[in-house]
């Protein structure tokens, strides 16, 4: 199985490459880039290609909140796992409206750090509030959607039926309907032209 490949954005560089040698320890992670800035993360996102994103919140210019959002919108099937030492209830409902996919404070042991990055990775809605000891879900995050599933979203926006998307994708009808079926439950519609609308509005797919 390919290795979760993972970008640090932090603006303290010793924090980052602290944080990346924990994470270097994981048999099953790589640590590709570090960013300082929003704006530099969004380049490395384009250049490197990473599967998680571990991002801080207290980030010079673009702030890690909108630096998720950006990052969302432009790659909708990448998980971006905030991590941050602010602990307040107010940051942690920002940055999953912005997408999170999870939210940890910096005090987290090395072992429940890896788990959430394989966690985010794998679909999974994680976080960690100020009083809380343990992971939570956060029923208002954004819905996780695998790449195949947003490439078969932007063909039925663009007014492909199952079949086409299939001879598209050189998938069977069989296997992409069973993607709708799962894009339909997670964006909680039951037919291709509300998944499209919900698509365009949550920035998920271009109209």
């Amino acid at each position: 199985m390919p290795a979760i490949r993972a970008l640090l954005v932090d603006d303290h560089r010793v924090v980052g490459e602290a944080i990346g040698r924990l994470l270097q320890e994981a048999p099953d992670i790589e640590v590709v880039g570090q960013a300082t800035s929003g704006p530099e993360a969004v380049h490395l996102v384009r250049r490197l290609q990473p599967s998680v994103v571990l991002m801080d919140l207290g980030l010079p210019g673009m702030d890690g909140v909108e630096a998720t959002w950006t990052l969302r919108r432009q790659f909708p099937a990448l998980p971006v796992l905030v991590l941050t030492m602010f602990e307040q209830e107010a940051y942690v409902r920002e940055a999953f409206r912005a997408g999170a996919s999870g939210y940890l404070v910096k005090t987290v042991s090395a072992g429940e750090l890896v788990h959430a990055v394989r966690a985010v990775h794998a679909g999974d809605v994680i976080g960690r509030d100020a009083g809380s000891p343990g992971p939570l879900t956060v029923p208002a995050a954004a819905p996780r959607f695998s790449h195949r599933e947003v490439q078969v979203l932007q063909l039925v926006v663009a007014g492909f039926g199952a079949r086409a998307v299939a001879e598209r994708l050189r998938l069977s009808p069989h296997t992409i309907r069973n993607h709708l079926k799962s894009v339909y439950r997670k964006l909680g519609v039951t037919g291709r032209v509300e998944a499209a609308v919900h698509a365009v509005r949550l920035g998920l797919v271009k109209a």
